[in-house]
C-alpha cells in the first residue's frame, strides 16, 4: 500500500506540513496488502481562508479501478489551523484524514479490499503517532 498526500493551502500559511506524514504512512505501510482493488491511496488536504474558499471545491471520492487507486480531498478548518501550534497542526491533519478515511470506505461498497484490517492497521498508525484523541 502507498500514499501520496498534497495540499492545496491560502498564502497565509506557510510550511504546510504533509510530507513528513505521508512518509510515515508509507512506512508502515510499505508491506501490507488489503487486496487487489485498492494498492494506493491519493489525498489533497485543503485549508484555505474564506476569501479562496470557493476556489477550492471537494471533489468526490473517486476509485480508479485501472490504477488500484483511491483519491480523495478533504477541508481543514482554516482558522483551526492557522493558529495551532505545530504539534496541534500535524495532530490536526491526521485525525482528519482518518475520520475522512474512514467515512470513505465504511460508506463504499469495495470488492477485493479488506477495509476492517486496513482500518484497524489506520488505527494503529494513528496511535504510533501518539495522536489519536
Amino acid at each position: 500500500m502507498t500514499f501520496f498526500i498534497t495540499s492545496e493551502s491560502s498564502y497565509e500559511i506557510s510550511n504546510f506540513e504533509t510530507v513528513k506524514f505521508e512518509d510515515e504512512l508509507n512506512i508502515f505501510f510499505h508491506n501490507k496488502n488489503y487486496g487487489e482493488s485498492i494498492k494506493h491511496i491519493s489525498t489533497i488536504i485543503i485549508c484555505v481562508s474564506n476569501k479562496f474558499e470557493s476556489l477550492h471545491p471537494i471533489r468526490r471520492a473517486r476509485i480508479v479501478k485501472e490504477k488500484a487507486k483511491l483519491g480523495f480531498e478533504y477541508k481543514l478548518d482554516f482558522e483551526r489551523y492557522k493558529n495551532a501550534e505545530d504539534s496541534e497542526r500535524v495532530r490536526y491533519i491526521l485525525i482528519e484524514f482518518q475520520r475522512v478515511l474512514t467515512g470513505i470506505l465504511t460508506s463504499k461498497k469495495i470488492k477485493d479490499f479488506d477495509v476492517t484490517t486496513f482500518l484497524n492497521d489506520l488505527n494503529s498508525f494513528v496511535a504510533t503517532q501518539n495522536l489519536s484523541e
